[in-house]
């Protein structure tokens, strides 16, 4: 299965503890409530079903759904931290909801991903 996410050239996610005070607009609660982070949404059950020594991660099944993680302004200055869209291909998905999915791979997070464009003025390296 093919998934999207934002990732920096180590393949970590910008939603890192303190990062998003950085690069984050200011959205009202709803928002929010509309957008739990992974382990709030299916609490720890995929971790539960990951198997040992696969690669574990976030992401959306379409573009679409990315989108709705990322404003234009907010993506420009993840650009600027470094951050690109990806597509890769996943091994099992562990979890899925209409704005997200947990998954599991054998690659590193990093590997055998392709840049995608996000939104139309930009290009992606």
């Amino acid at each position: 299965m093919t998934i999207y996410r934002v990732q920096d050239k180590d393949g970590r996610g910008p939603w890192k503890p303190g990062f998003s005070t950085t690069w984050v607009e200011d959205h009202d609660r709803k928002w929010f409530e509309n957008h739990p982070a992974w382990w709030k949404e299916f609490g720890m059950e995929p971790m539960k079903q990951a198997l040992t020594g696969m690669e574990f991660g976030t992401g959306c099944v379409s573009l679409e759904q990315l989108r709705g993680w990322f404003t234009p302004t907010e993506y420009a200055k993840l650009r600027g931290f470094g951050y690109q869209a990806v597509k890769m291909e996943v091994g099992r998905i562990l979890a899925q909801s209409d704005i997200q999915v947990v998954f599991e791979r054998a690659k590193p997070l990093n590997e055998g991903t392709e840049p995608v464009k996000l939104y139309e003025q930009e290009n992606p390296t």
